[in-house]
């Protein structure tokens, strides 16, 4: 008894439908899609920009504009002078240079635009220090447990070989290890 499948108002044989996805084009809705052994790469690629994206989605705190906290972050991570308004094409050597001339480089000195300036800014600063103390803790939390790692397999060593001889110690490091 064979399998049969029903496409609308014909029938089919499972056979025969895997014969149709077995020749080197099949139909799809729109024209022919070619299933060749050149392509490599299947479904859609991740974008070369991922490791940015990665990092816009990091939260930088309340009261910040979506992709104002990475806007900064960038600066921040580059180790540069975050640009004010008004800073717009001038780096950030020439507007150093400037203000201590005592030019006014980022418009207005009002007092309240500035210290909302400055909390966003200390809000990204905050951040990002929080995200590189954790990377350095996860480093020296994978260093201890390597150590310690080390430890009980020098340990495991030194009992195994007082017990059963050097032979059994020799086995065990040249079988292939899962």
């Amino acid at each position: 008894m064979s399998a049969v499948l029903v496409f609308g108002q014909q029938q089919q044989n499972v056979s025969s439908v895997v014969e149709d996805f077995n020749r080197p084009h099949f139909k799809l809705n729109r024209g022919y899609f070619n299933v060749g052994d050149d392509d490599e790469d299947i479904g859609p690629q991740p974008l070369p920009e991922a490791e940015d994206a990665a990092s816009a989605s990091l939260n930088y705190g309340k009261a910040l504009l979506p992709g104002e906290g990475a806007a900064i972050a960038q600066f921040v991570q580059k180790n540069m002078r975050i640009p004010r308004r008004g800073e717009v094409g001038w780096n950030g050597e020439e507007i150093g240079d400037l203000e201590n001339l005592g030019y006014v480089m980022s418009g207005s000195r009002h007092k309240r635009m500035n210290a909302v300036r400055i909390r966003k800014e200390n809000q990204v600063y905050t951040a990002e220090e929080k995200r590189a103390l954790a990377l350095i803790n996860f480093e020296e939390k994978q260093q201890r447990k390597n150590a310690i790692m080390n430890d009980f397999k020098e340990m495991l060593t030194e009992r195994l070989t007082k017990k059963h001889g050097a032979r059994l110690v020799e086995d065990m490091e040249t079988s292939p290890k899962e």
